[in-house]
């Protein structure tokens, strides 16, 4: 019996495009490498950054005993934790992680997906580069692990914010996963992320509305009869889901973000007088694509503002000119993914489930 699986000891296959040293163990998780082939001569393109690169990892946890009922009753599954590992290291480090399935899991061995290892990637992007990300900027080092563990060892959460944090985790992994194939579809799940965080917070209405509206609900309510009515109406009508996305990614960003950035020119960069403008015509382009399907993909995946470049450079060639002015303005993936990381990262410290440690914010 010493050679079968555990009861309680669940173990899920992890990857990463990255590349990642260290180990990270309590006394209920244990982040460890799983090793390649060293006799193979496709290690070094493994391990070295290029398209082929791939590491991977065991993800392995203790979980509660349960109870032995007849045979054909269901036992519990954990599968799921692979996903939701990833996720948090993804928005960890920044970096893309795959779940391949439970290798070992409530006594029973399991056969793992690898198809994702015979998949290339643009080792050019910053989620699958070997370098650390310019935003809290973290060692890829797995024990660092250690300044979110308590989003999984910790029971001392609202459960209205945790829920928040990981549904918009469950989106960003998506979108870098789906980038470098399905560039629109990794768009709007970074839209959707930043929705989910949009929607944690109880906005008050006037904090919503510009002067200019307010000044005219003002008016309506005191000329016009049932005019508080009508007023209020209005403003519901105003209180769009644009404008709690654009309040609250604005309000995660703060001034050191534009003082950085992985643009590898200064006019491909965020520009903090900007920057307002740039996240709405992100959500504009998000409606545009759902309500009438026009493509927008390549324009968000160029670099034409050099490598990484954040915000769009030149003006597009589009027919429709609506669509010219919001392509002008919108980031680009890129850009766009970036300001969804820091925004989670920044909503997860708020609420104490970031540590800083030893190292810097950013560099």
């Amino acid at each position: 019996m010493k050679l079968r699986p555990d009861d309680y000891i669940q173990k899920a296959l992890i990857s990463t495009t990255s590349r990642f040293v260290g180990e990270y163990e309590s006394d209920a998780l244990l982040l460890a490498h799983a090793w390649p082939d060293f006799y193979s001569r496709s290690v070094s393109a493994r391990l070295n950054e290029g398209p082929t690169s791939r590491s991977a990892f065991i993800f392995a946890f203790e979980t509660a005993p349960f109870e032995k009922k007849k045979i054909g009753a269901q036992l519990p599954d954990y599968s799921h934790m692979g996903n939701l590992i990833c996720s948090y290291l993804s928005v960890l480090y920044g970096k893309r992680f795959d779940s391949h399935g439970l290798l070992e899991g409530s006594g029973f061995f399991h056969v793992p997906e690898l198809s994702q290892f015979n998949h290339l990637c643009n080792h050019m992007l910053p989620q699958n580069s070997h370098a650390p990300r310019v935003d809290f900027n973290i060692p890829l080092n797995l024990v660092e692990f250690s300044r979110i563990e308590s989003l999984l060892l910790s029971n001392a959460f609202d459960a209205h914010f945790k829920r928040t944090f990981q549904g918009a985790c469950k989106f960003y992994i998506q979108a870098l996963q789906n980038a470098e194939t399905e560039p629109e579809v990794a768009y709007l799940h970074l839209i959707t992320a930043g929705e989910i965080l949009s929607n944690f917070h109880n906005y008050d209405k006037d904090s919503l509305l510009d002067d200019q509206t307010r000044e005219i609900l003002a008016l309506i309510q005191a000329n016009i009869p049932n005019g508080l009515r009508i007023s209020n109406f209005i403003a519901n009508r105003l209180l769009q889901v644009k404008k709690r996305f654009v309040k609250t990614i604005t309000n995660l960003i703060d001034d050191g973000f534009f003082t950085r950035s992985e643009a590898k020119e200064p006019f491909g960069r965020f520009k903090a007088d900007s920057f307002k403008n740039s996240i709405g015509a992100a959500y504009d382009l998000r409606s545009r694509y759902v309500h009438t399907g026009v493509p927008f993909g390549n324009w968000i995946s160029l670099s034409l503002g050099g490598i990484n470049s954040e915000v769009p450079f030149g003006k597009p060639v589009v027919e429709d000119d609506e669509f010219e002015k919001i392509l002008a303005i919108a980031p680009t993936y890129v850009g766009l993914e970036r300001v969804i990381r820091y925004c989670l990262l920044t909503f997860a410290k708020q609420n104490g489930a970031y540590v800083d440690g030893n190292s810097e914010k950013a560099k």
